[in-house]
């Protein structure tokens, strides 16, 4: 892959992750001055849900199709991997539903909110139709980005105009149906641009695709577990107000992953061809600076600007974030390492098992906590910094074993002293 086209599609997804982020910087504000703080607790709470639905949704294939599309020798290739891509979500979808259902009769907040939890469940659904695994494999990250762009606008606009006080709180997921519907149905309108037939493969081939994500689908399920799992956890254990508190810290994180995510996404292809760890190096050292002066904001005025941002009612979530810094800063140096160094030179198996290990720790630290009484939000922010520190030391130490394996290295270096 040239350089120009790495750029240009870093550049589109850069534009997704901005509206990713931007967008929700808009709105949050807004829907926590006029949502109660248990209104908003609950919200915090149904979207950790869908966190996980829309992992069992994705099951891996934004990774493992992408290489695979990347890879291929032709379009009708590239047409039956989306074609039974797209078979194995719907199937995804079904078994998901079956599961919220069985769930939404069990969990007394999903069962108290049903029409709110399926709106969002049909948001979700809808999203198996935007084949953003295809557009990255053939490197043509507008197609994606132009539509996604388009339907977020919209939502930001009809939320300001429609969603007044939690009267309305139908509108919120109602919304995002409508911002996806719009999405999938521009981006499948320009697979007949480029003369892409969608054709299944046969059965075989479909689970086939099933096997190779499953291997990312551990990863990913397991990198979930601080968004999801830890909202779930407090809303079981404390009351509606410290999930508002904990979900709003864990979408700032998510904020400031998102930052990473284009980088990663789009190196990942680069370095499946180039194994460029010269560029690598120079990434790592480049996003200190930001890691560095972000830190010195959150620590001298975390509080202050959120309680300006988010109203005085969320001045403590300023405080929580001091602790929550070392997941910030050691989950972009755990993000470079994983797939787009590790996963280039086919270490799937030790990406997967260092991310499933450091959720391991989080979860043997949470239930700890539990049993000895010293579950809190500090103490559990502690607990994930520990596991993301963790996955960090062991991919730093998979890739010094391996770092051999890499194709460029610094002018006048062996690959003997290459590494980070």
């Amino acid at each position: 892959m040239s350089v120009k086209l790495l750029i240009k599609n870093t550049f589109y997804l850069y534009i997704i992750t901005i509206i990713k982020i931007l967008f929700p910087l808009l709105t949050l504000p807004y829907l926590t001055r006029i949502l109660s703080i248990d209104i908003y607790g609950m919200v915090a709470y149904v979207k950790a849900y869908m966190a996980y639905v829309m992992l069992l949704l994705d099951f891996g294939f934004l990774l493992s199709a992408t290489g695979d599309i990347a890879k291929a020798e032709n379009i009708a290739t590239v047409g039956r991997i989306a074609g039974d891509v797209f078979a194995g979500k719907i199937f995804l979808v079904l078994l998901s539903a079956v599961g919220t259902f069985i769930l939404s009769e069990q969990m007394k907040i999903l069962h108290q909110n049903q029409l709110f939890l399926w709106l969002y469940f049909i948001s979700c659904a809808l999203t198996v139709f935007i084949p953003d695994f295809l557009y990255r494999g053939i490197e043509k990250m507008e197609y994606v980005a132009i539509p996604f762009a388009a339907s977020k606008t919209l939502v930001v606009i009809l939320t300001y105009c429609l969603i007044k006080d939690d009267s309305d709180l139908l509108y919120i997921p109602g919304l995002e149906v409508a911002g996806n519907t719009v999405a999938a149905t521009v981006s499948l309108c320009f697979l007949r641009k480029l003369q892409i037939r969608i054709r299944w493969g046969g059965f075989k081939r479909c689970v086939a695709e099933f096997v190779n994500s499953s291997i990312y689908f551990l990863s990913n399920f397991a990198t979930t577990f601080f968004s999801a799992f830890t909202t779930i956890v407090v809303g079981s254990c404390m009351q509606n107000s410290d999930i508002a508190y904990w979900s709003l810290c864990v979408q700032i994180v998510a904020i400031a992953k998102g930052m990473y995510a284009p980088v990663a996404n789009s190196l990942y292809p680069h370095m499946v061809k180039d194994k460029d760890l010269v560029l690598v190096r120079r990434i790592a050292v480049l996003f200190c600076i930001p890691l560095f002066v972000g830190s010195i904001i959150v620590i001298a005025w975390g509080q202050n600007i959120l309680e300006i941002v988010f109203g005085r009612s969320y001045g403590y979530v300023g405080y929580l974030l001091k602790f929550l810094l070392p997941v910030i800063i050691f989950s972009f140096f755990s993000m470079l390492y994983g797939w787009p160094v590790l996963g280039a030179i086919g270490k799937i198996k030790e990406t997967t098992l260092s991310t499933v290990l450091s959720a391991l720790v989080q979860v043997i630290g949470i239930f700890l906590l539990i049993g000895i009484g010293w579950f809190n939000l500090i103490s559990l922010a502690i607990c994930c910094g520990i596991s993301e520190g963790i996955l960090l030391l062991i991919r730093l130490a998979v890739f010094q074993k391996n770092k051999r394996l890499f194709l460029k290295i610094s002018p006048g270096e062996s690959v003997s002293s290459a590494g980070y």
